[in-house]
């Protein structure tokens, strides 16, 4: 008998009883149902569609201020576009929003008792968070993008490079999420786990930047690092000046190659993990 899960929408069988494939399916049906029927997901979406939507309002209410010059969809979407290792973290919180609790309610114990393995798990809650992810993603993007096109001015010019910021960003925000899955289900602590994820994701390429200052070896690994190219080779501004990595094709390789190198990585200590993490 696999164990259920109870909400106020009924009942699901958790668990991953079955052969092979189907272990899996159980697992990401049982997830599916929880997170539907939760609250987290909702709640991380919602703040953040209310932060965006915050911002462009706060934009429009000052347009009506003689001189003041931010009030366009350039400006808006600069914000992101400026900032897009947010995505990093972000990646970073939805995990801890999702499985934050799973040792202490016990869902961990429950499908490994009805036959899914430690590995299974780790693949899947990097499925269910990524597949989640992208979807409040564009949820987001649509509240940011639409809001900033309905009440501010100028050209929409900069909603394709903020989409395209977006896109190339992408891989490696697969990767943090990799990472989130791997450290939170290896670390009892969710708080130490956090923080192995943020000195891995933002500390130590920060301080090979640094270092790197200095040191011409170490200056070409920390510019491989998404948290310093991004940062270092991204900008946009209201004069017209701008600096995309993504427009050339080195540019775009080094964000596809990195971030692929980063799920790999991660995937890789995850799984070898996975098989020794105590619950």
């Amino acid at each position: 008998m696999l164990p259920r899960y109870e909400g106020q929408g009924g009942s699901l069988e958790l668990g991953c009883a079955g052969d092979g494939g189907g272990m899996m399916l159980n697992y990401l049906k049982g997830e599916a149902y929880r997170i539907a029927h939760g609250r987290a997901a909702y709640l991380f979406a919602g703040t953040l569609c209310a932060i965006v939507l915050a911002a462009n309002v706060l934009l429009w209410a000052m347009s009506s201020t003689p001189g003041f010059p931010y009030a366009t969809v350039r400006f808006s979407m600069s914000n992101l576009v400026s900032m897009l290792p947010l995505l990093f973290y972000m990646a970073g919180l939805l995990v801890w929003v999702l499985f934050a609790d799973d040792r202490k309610d016990g869902t961990l114990k429950n499908a490994i008792a009805h036959g899914c393995s430690r590995r299974d798990l780790f693949l899947g809650k990097c499925l269910v968070a990524t597949v989640l992810g992208l979807a409040i993603l564009a949820v987001v993007l649509a509240v940011y993008v639409g809001s900033a096109v309905l009440l501010l001015e100028g050209s929409t010019e900069a909603v394709a490079i903020l989409l395209e910021g977006v896109a190339s960003a992408l891989p490696f925000t697969a990767a943090c999420v990799v990472l989130g899955v791997a450290v939170c289900s290896a670390l009892p602590k969710t708080v130490t786990a956090f923080l192995v994820w943020v000195a891995v994701v933002s500390v130590i390429p920060a301080v090979l930047n640094v270092v790197g200052l200095g040191v011409e070896p170490v200056a070409r690994l920390a510019s491989w690092l998404p948290a310093n190219f991004f940062a270092n080779e991204v900008a946009i501004n209201q004069s017209g000046l701008a600096q995309f990595l993504w427009d050339t094709p080195e540019g775009l390789a080094k964000c596809l190659i990195a971030g692929i190198a980063g799920i790999a990585v991660f995937g890789a200590v995850g799984l070898w993990r996975a098989g020794k993490a105590e619950l």
